[in-house]
């Protein structure tokens, strides 16, 4: 199923009108919520294959799509200034997800923001951005980005499942990154497990797959 907004992006916000694709429980029958953001050069459809591996009844799945199916244009941890207007514009595209939840009566406190890559690091910001209590997040091959992952970090996500897992060797997010990322959400409250995996590359394992499932579970 997808879901489009009336109005098609502009240069001041590249994303508006993407779809919003939808699989899983109806609005009406669902009780949880799951934001699913792609990576780079891929897709919302692509990334919805994930949930073959983690299909509950009650929760709906919902995957915004970015714009030439980039969030960003540059490295993510170049200066934000360089990201934008696209940067932004993506944000409001998980916000725009969120409300799509709400609108289904699921409330953040229920609703799980997951990202791999280039939409790891941006659900982590998002989070980080816009601090409250949420289902979860889960960031797969992917930190806080920004040159300094720390710099005006404040407010609660009070008590937040949290889930860092990269490849120890991944070749776009260097290791400290993660830990970095971390200390951030366990200073702003979160519940946190960070995770480096030998010889996995820039790819999702079976463990991270489970620790989804497991997050996705509490939310019931």
């Amino acid at each position: 199923m997808k879901r489009n907004t009336d109005s098609t992006g502009s240069k001041a916000d590249p994303h508006r009108g993407q779809p919003i694709e939808t699989a899983g429980a109806p609005p009406q029958a669902a009780d949880a919520a799951v934001v699913l953001l792609h990576g780079r050069g891929s897709t919302a459809r692509n990334i919805l294959t994930l949930i073959d591996e983690f299909l509950h009844h009650g929760v709906m799945y919902l995957a915004p799509q970015a714009a030439g199916k980039t969030w960003y244009p540059r490295a993510a941890y170049a200066p934000f200034e360089d990201n934008e207007p696209w940067f932004s514009s993506a944000l409001d595209r998980v916000s725009e997800a969120l409300q799509v939840a709400a609108d289904a009566g699921v409330p953040p406190e229920r609703t799980l923001i997951l990202g791999f890559s280039q939409g790891g690091c941006l659900a982590s910001e998002f989070v980080a951005r816009n601090p409250r209590r949420y289902g979860g997040l889960v960031v797969l091959s992917g930190s806080l980005p920004g040159p300094e992952t720390g710099q005006d970090r404040d407010g609660s996500i009070d008590g937040t499942p949290v889930f860092l897992g990269c490849s120890s060797e991944d070749p776009y997010v260097d290791s400290e990154r993660i830990h970095d990322s971390a200390r951030v959400f366990e200073r702003l409250g979160g519940d946190v497990d960070s995770r480096l995996y030998d010889e996995l590359g820039h790819a999702i394992n079976d463990d991270e797959v489970q620790m989804i499932n497991s997050f996705i579970e509490q939310l019931r």
